[in-house]
């Protein structure tokens, strides 16, 4: 048997991911990308199919209880002809979907060209269009997100940067490693130019300080003295930085 199978339920395609692991006892939870069923290494054939009748109405009466549920297995609405306007650079959407075993896309002239495995459920659809974008809008925006924090870092911090990257990351805004690495994630980049500013400050400021202290955010403040309202930007606006 896969170790991932899609579970028709209702109008859902629900990916399960089966994981047979050193345990006694069936666990089956939501995570990032499926539902994971976790079951003991001693489990075969008929065990295995009851767990996964009981894993999909488990699933269903989750869904039940929780719209987001539902929105997260439909997937977002990707379609062609779909437009992001990005630091004051055009994109739009194009998607062919054939018998094909890869998913790919380019960025020519402003037109994000994506093609797909049509065999793809609606929650992997959207998931595999969402990472094309964050990585193809991300590569056509570095050297902008790059020459600005080399700006900043000259202007307030005179710290040695090792490198600055761009990356499909929702669990935060960005990071610093103590070796000098910026990760900022692509989300950034639907805020204005003032509110990304403050990301890549907050940024920064970390490699002076790899810690929210009150030093740090002295740090943040000399050079942003209204930082909390980009913070507040950021709070409230959360839900629309994302392709």
């Amino acid at each position: 048997m896969p170790s991932i199978i899609n579970l028709s339920i209702d109008d859902l395609q629900v990916p399960l991911r089966i994981i047979k692991e050193t345990r006694s006892s069936v666990r089956v939870s939501i995570g990032k990308k499926y539902v994971i069923l976790r079951l003991p290494n001693y489990y075969f054939g008929d065990q295995i199919y009851t767990q996964i009748d009981w894993a999909k109405d488990w699933i269903r009466a989750q869904i039940a209880k929780d719209d987001t549920l539902r929105a997260k297995f439909l997937g977002k609405d990707f379609i062609t002809g779909d437009h992001y306007r990005i630091n004051g650079k055009n994109y739009y959407l194009k998607i062919l979907a054939s018998n094909r075993k890869t998913n790919a896309g380019r960025l020519k002239n402003g037109l994000v060209d994506i093609k797909l495995n049509d065999k793809l459920t609606d929650f992997q659809r959207a998931d595999v269009i969402q990472k094309l974008m964050s990585r193809i809008v991300g590569e056509d925006n570095l050297k902008y997100v790059t020459d600005r924090i080399h700006e900043l870092n000259k202007l307030y911090f005179q710290q040695d940067i090792k490198s600055v990257r761009l990356k499909n990351n929702s669990s935060n805004w960005g990071s610093c490693s103590s070796s000098g690495n910026l990760n900022i994630s692509t989300r950034t980049l639907f805020a204005p130019p003032d509110v990304q500013d403050y990301v890549f400050v907050h940024e920064l400021a970390h490699l002076i300080e790899l810690n929210h202290s009150n030093r740090y955010w002295k740090l943040v403040r000399d050079v942003m003295p209204d930082y909390k309202t980009k913070e507040k930007w950021l709070k409230e606006n959360n839900h629309l930085c994302d392709f």
